[in-house]
């Protein structure tokens, strides 16, 4: 009996705070779906992330703006997802010169664990945007100084931020507005191309919700035991 409902509270607990490790390549085809002028689509077990961009206004308010001046997403095979706009685009990369955004948007509830990103330089600065009340817009925005002591390699933002709040459905990373003055030259954006999105796949079912099981369950258990006896 004691171990019939060690087994069933332990399947009541899995099936409300399971999760299972995902990541979702944008240097590559792999996990590429489809794609349209303005949106990229990938998958990956089972997991569908839709990537649209857009501008924001590097301020107190720091609203995003999706698909200003027609912004939009572009997969640049062994670099990664970039930026292209309408304006004083450069090197479609994601840059902190208008400042620019990707936003990340997903079928399911998800928490990240990671973004790698590449081409980013020495002085990038990356934003960080969350649906903190689940509502479809980012409102709530992290700024992180990477503070890299190398230009132009790979990344990742384990090193720059801890994750545990980001649980959601949708996301945003941007580039915020930099300047740096060098003898030669006048260096005003932060730059970085999105690799890979890494993510633990979390359960639809919450707790609560799986708590009446469990103890439907038990009522069952209890419900035998007492037939049995008489």
């Amino acid at each position: 009996m004691k171990k019939l409902l060690a087994i069933a509270a332990t399947t009541a607990l899995c099936g409300a705070t399971g999760a299972h490790a995902t990541t979702i390549s944008t240097y590559n085809y792999t996990d590429y779906v489809s794609g349209t002028s303005s949106s990229q689509t990938y998958e990956d077990d089972g997991v569908t992330m839709k990537v649209t961009a857009g501008l924001y206004d590097d301020d107190a308010a720091a609203t995003v703006t999706e698909g200003k001046y027609n912004a939009r997403p572009v997969l640049y095979p062994s670099y990664g997802t970039g930026v292209s706009h309408d304006q004083n685009d450069g090197e479609h990369t994601v840059d902190g010169y208008f400042p620019e955004v990707l936003i990340l948007a997903f079928d399911t509830t998800v928490k990240l664990t990671d973004l790698v990103f590449n081409y980013a330089n020495s002085y990038a600065k990356f934003d960080f945007f969350v649906d903190s009340n689940n509502d479809g817009s980012l409102d709530q925005r992290v700024l992180i100084d990477s503070d890299l002591d190398s230009g132009y390699d790979s990344v990742s933002l384990s090193s720059l931020l801890s994750m545990d709040l980001l649980t959601g459905k949708l996301f945003g990373v941007g580039a915020s507005y930099t300047y740096k003055y060098c003898n030669h030259c006048s260096l005003h954006k932060s730059e970085w191309k999105l690799k890979k999105v890494k993510f633990d796949e979390v359960s639809e079912v919450p707790l609560p919700a799986a708590l009446p099981l469990f103890l439907a369950g038990i009522a069952g258990f209890g419900f035998a035991s007492r037939k049995k006896k008489a």
